[in-house]
């Protein structure tokens, strides 16, 4: 646990130096559930929050943790940590606690609206579906930035793979306004398959579904599993 919490410490020490970085989530959040709230009252702001864990769960794993561990790659870092006693798993894990205050400030912003709505039911359903979704971000982002040769193409590949994932399938909005032959396609992007599966299991969805966007959650998990073994090295590995 030492290993872990060490790493931890060490790449969470922007926090101290650039906190804006947090204060600019709260911004984001207040600008999404007025849209959503002019587009559908308050089944829109019930709508946004799972959207927020959905989209928290993808952004942390694909462009947070990847990008850390991406540019200790390219910095040489992380030949420091792979001299040391730490091994990969404590090494992607306290990246994974470092980025964890992210999730939690948002958390914080969402309160008030979250007591105005009573909607604990959705954050629950949300969060089973953000940690399955936060394990197939965080491995897929590895399986990028570990194929990453230039510096200059961490940032440039992560940041529109997090936005695209996000933006264009359904997390925003149910998936239900698709026309049902190509739901099944679209809710085999994971971020969509995620919001789906939370949006059932609180009730928001009018599709009755879940074990279909449930079993695509699975296979990315094994396909995470997959990718991200054949690519994280460590040392002479």
């Amino acid at each position: 646990m030492g290993k872990i919490s060490g790493v931890a410490y060490l790449a969470s020490r922007w926090i101290r130096r650039q906190p804006i970085w947090l204060v600019q989530d709260l911004f984001i959040v207040i600008g999404f559930a007025i849209i959503m709230f002019v587009w559908g009252g308050l089944q829109g702001l019930k709508n946004v929050l799972v959207a927020w864990f959905i989209s928290g769960a993808w952004g942390m794993g694909v462009n947070l943790v990847a990008q850390f561990i991406g540019w200790d790659k390219q910095g040489k870092v992380m030949d420091m940590f792979i001299a040391s006693p730490v091994r990969p798993f404590h090494y992607v894990f306290g990246y994974f606690l470092s980025s964890l205050i992210f999730p939690v400030v948002d958390l914080a912003y969402m309160l008030v609206l979250i007591i105005y709505l009573n909607a604990w039911t959705i954050v629950l359903a949300s969060l089973v579906a953000f940690l399955p979704l936060l394990l197939v971000s965080t491995l897929i982002g590895l399986a990028i930035v570990m194929r990453i040769k230039k510096p200059t193409n961490i940032s440039a590949i992560t940041n529109p793979l997090q936005m695209l994932l996000i933006i264009i399938p359904p997390v925003f909005y149910p998936a239900s306004v698709i026309p049902e032959t190509a739901r099944y396609l679209v809710l085999l992007i994971p971020t969509a398959a995620g919001a789906e599966m939370a949006r059932q299991l609180s009730g928001l969805s009018t599709w009755h579904n879940i074990w279909y966007p449930a079993a695509v959650l699975i296979a990315w998990v094994v396909i995470g599993i997959a990718s991200s073994a054949k690519t994280v090295k460590w040392g002479m590995e």
